[in-house]
């Protein structure tokens, strides 16, 4: 028989969990930062949704146990950092070609070609950090409401997924919000800065890959 004190426990203690595990920046969260500070909320949101499926992918993949089977080999992880790097990297290199300036702060101050939801997507599943934070929270928080149930873990996983979209939401309507009420160069500046640190960290990743891989 179910307990709806138990249920109502699994939904805000995963609601938080996705929320607060949310909070920090990862290269996708800063990703849909620019996009939201260039093109607006629903442009950042994009790129945010994305990276929530990439996340729930990995439930799925993890929960299954195929995780454990594609890691395997020692030099897949490796090769993670490097393909992320090349993501990272590529996703940037699209910005700065399809850069177009624009007076309407309100339609955009740049002109960004590639697909948001996509590049969310790519920039997280090919994280390296990300499976290593799922297996974490698989192997504590959902491991206990697994053994209370399966319609506790359900509701326990749905909970976080939504947290998490509620955090990305909140975040993308306060800095698209936040950056219309400044001047057009802030704006503009800020968003080179978030470029030209995701393209470092592209960089970061690829040699941190490599190292691993051949060393």
């Amino acid at each position: 028989m179910f307990s709806v004190i138990n249920i109502l426990k699994a939904i805000l203690i995963g609601f938080f969990t996705g929320f607060v595990a949310s909070i920090p920046l990862g290269p996708s969260g800063l990703e849909s930062v620019s996009r939201s500070i260039s093109k607006g909320f629903k442009e950042g949101f994009k790129v945010s949704l994305g990276a929530v499926s990439a996340d729930i992918t990995y439930i799925v993949i993890i929960n299954l146990g195929l995780f454990t089977i594609l890691t395997r080999n020692p030099k897949f992880h490796s090769l993670f950092w490097i393909v992320s790097g090349i993501v990272l990297i590529i996703s940037n290199k699209i910005s700065f070609t399809a850069k177009k300036p624009d007076l309407n702060l309100e339609k955009s101050i740049y002109r960004r070609s590639s697909n948001a939801f996509l590049t969310g997507f790519l920039i997280t599943f090919l994280n390296p950090t990300t499976p290593s934070l799922w297996i974490a929270l698989s192997g504590t928080i959902f491991n206990v409401w697994r053994h209370h149930g399966r319609i506790y873990f359900i509701f326990s996983i749905s909970s976080m997924i939504i947290g998490s979209i509620t955090w990305f939401c909140f975040l993308n309507i306060l800095v698209s919000k936040g950056f219309k009420k400044f001047k057009p160069d802030l704006a503009n500046n800020t968003t080179k800065i978030l470029d030209y640190f995701l393209f470092a960290l592209g960089i970061i990743f690829i040699i941190w890959g490599s190292y691993k891989l051949f060393f």
